[in-house]
Formats: C-alpha cells, structure tokens, sequence
C-alpha cells in the first residue's frame, strides 16, 4: 500500500510539472504570437520623392510598434495605385482626393482615411519676365498640360471660375521634364510648389507662382485610401496603419533631414540636397488641418467635390460613402 502511494505521488508530481511545463510553453507562444507583425503594402503615386517622407519614417520607426511591417512601393507615370488597391494587389495606396471620388463614381468602392496635403501643392508657374501673375494673364498665352495628373482638374476649375476666354489660350500636351519650360516652348505649365520650383531655385531661375487657392481654387491633395472591404474586415489592421503613418509625418517634420536620410537609402538615385530642400519648402502642406496630420474637414471635401459637380466630372458625393475620418480621429484623440 505504501509503494502504492509513493507511486501516485510520484505520477501526480510528475503531472503538476508536466502541466506547468505545459502552460509556460503555451505562455510563451501566446507571447509570440501578440508580437507577430503583420505584413501590408502600401502603393505610392510617384516615382520616390521628398513626398515619401513621413512614409519612410513609419517604415523605418513607427510601423514595428504598431504591429506592422510596411512595404513602400514606389509609383511612375504609368502605375495606378487605384487599380492595384482594388484589385487586392496593394492594401493601400497614395493617390488624389480627386481621384478616389471619381473612381467611386465608376464603383470602385474606395475610402480615404488620411489627408497627406489639406491644401494641393498645385499651382502654376510662369517665367518672371513674362510677368504673369493670375489665372487672367493665361489668356493669350501658351500653356502646358498634364492630362490625367492631379492638376488637370485644378486648371479647369480657375478657367471656369474666373470665366477665362479659352479661345485666346493655347493648350499643349507637355513632358514632366522641365527643359521645354525654360527653353520658353510654353508660357505657364502646372507644378508642385515644393516640387518644380526647387530645380528652378537651384538653376538660378526666376519665376513667378500662381496659387489657385488664392483665386477661390480649393482642392485636397493628396490622400491614403483603401477598400471599404478592407475596413470592414481588418479595421485594427486600418487603425495600425493610420498610426504608423500619422506618427511618421509628425517625425519627418521635426527631422526633415532624417526623413530625407531615409529616402536617399530607399532609392540611391535621388539628389538628397534637392529633396531635403523640397522637404523643407512643403513642409506646411504636410501639417494638416489644424496642424493635425492627416486631418480634414467636410467642408474641404464638400467645397472639392462641388467644383467636381460644376465641372461634370462628379455626378452627387456622399462623404460617407468616401471619406472615414474615424482613424485618423482616433489617433488624434489619444
């Protein structure tokens, strides 16, 4: 009897450590698994650029803590982040307000969850000894086109707005590269402000700026979007990925230089001089409203979309249909 019970002692000694053993080992992958990190792509709309700032820093410094690991995909000339985020290639992506809109007018079913730039960086430049300085002075005059990018919409707008005898301008299809412009083959051409100006600053070119917001011109810029299925399946996932990128452009815009650091290590080929001073010219169109990153307002998407309506490019806009400010809210809020 007693070897009996020294027995069951032995077993159930045996089966206490067998099921501690057991439960720190569950412990342990439990631990793992929490800190596994989630793998999301996100599609830019242009070739890198000082644009890529705050993305650069969320993928080298905030993403991990949010659980994420970010893989930034460079955009051109003929990517479309729109298709691939809808087409389940990319999670998200970086395209104009404009666009997301119009898209969903043809049932892409889309979400913007964050404003890059409150306020577009489009505007128009002219040589300064041609001496002009509104939407006004383009009549009678030569100017470039970019169909299909984020300006077109723009310039159509001030021309409707302010009335312009399109009779009296000359519209040409034009190349991105600067060199017809200063070569003087055009008058006015679109441009970033932050963009086209500093290869003029660093050639020593004067040049005059004509910003559409100051002729009642208001357009959002650039935004994150994804599908409204993915919100509604992965909101966490979402939520994760606002924060990484809120947190990344509050970043690149107390270490601008950083930033740019980051950019010339994702892509050799930049001029990490000639970024660093776009950088630093846009960096207040990077704030966002209120000096809120990512932030907008209805009133913003509302002003847009009606100049949309005006131009018979939109049909009707319904914010919630498009636009999911809670993210970016949430953050915020913290």
């Amino acid at each position: 009897m007693v070897h009996k019970m020294k027995k069951l002692k032995n077993f159930l000694l045996l089966a206490i450590i067998f099921i501690a053993f057991s439960s720190c080992e569950k412990q342990k992958n439990t631990k793992k698994s929490d800190n596994q990190l989630a793998a999301i792509s996100l599609r830019q709309e242009w070739f890198p650029y000082a644009g890529y700032a705050g993305e650069l820093m969320a993928v080298n410094e905030t993403a991990e803590k949010n659980g994420l690991v970010i893989t930034l995909e460079s955009g051109s000339d003929n990517i479309d982040p729109i298709k691939l985020v809808t087409s389940g290639a990319n999670d998200f992506g970086v395209a104009s307000a404009d666009r997301i809109l119009t898209a969903n007018e043809k049932g892409a079913d889309l979400v913007a969850i964050g404003v890059i730039n409150h306020n577009s960086p489009t505007c128009f430049i002219a040589k300064k000894d041609n001496n002009i300085l509104s939407p006004k002075d383009f009549q009678g005059k030569t100017v470039g086109i970019l169909t299909g990018t984020n300006t077109e919409y723009v310039y159509k707008a001030l021309k409707k707005k302010l009335n312009l005898d399109e009779t009296s301008i000359k519209e040409i299809e034009i190349p991105f590269d600067l060199g017809t412009f200063i070569s003087g083959a055009y008058d006015v051409r679109p441009a970033f402000i932050y963009d086209e100006t500093v290869s003029l600053d660093m050639q020593g070119i004067d040049y005059s700026v004509i910003e559409p917001k100051d002729f009642g011109i208001s357009f959002l810029g650039t935004v994150y979007f994804t599908t409204k299925k993915t919100i509604e399946e992965r909101p966490e996932i979402v939520q994760a990925f606002v924060n990484s990128m809120a947190e990344g452009w509050d970043l690149a815009i107390k270490k601008p230089e950083k930033a740019i650091t980051y950019l010339k290590t994702y892509d050799n080929s930049i001029d990490e001089k000639r970024e660093l001073a776009s950088f630093k010219k846009g960096i207040d169109y990077f704030k966002g409203k209120d000096n809120l990153v990512l932030s907008s307002d209805i009133s913003s998407w509302n002003s847009m979309a009606n100049i949309l309506k005006d131009l018979d490019v939109l049909k009707k806009f319904d914010i919630s249909q498009s636009v999911n400010n809670t993210f970016i809210n949430q953050y915020h809020s913290k």
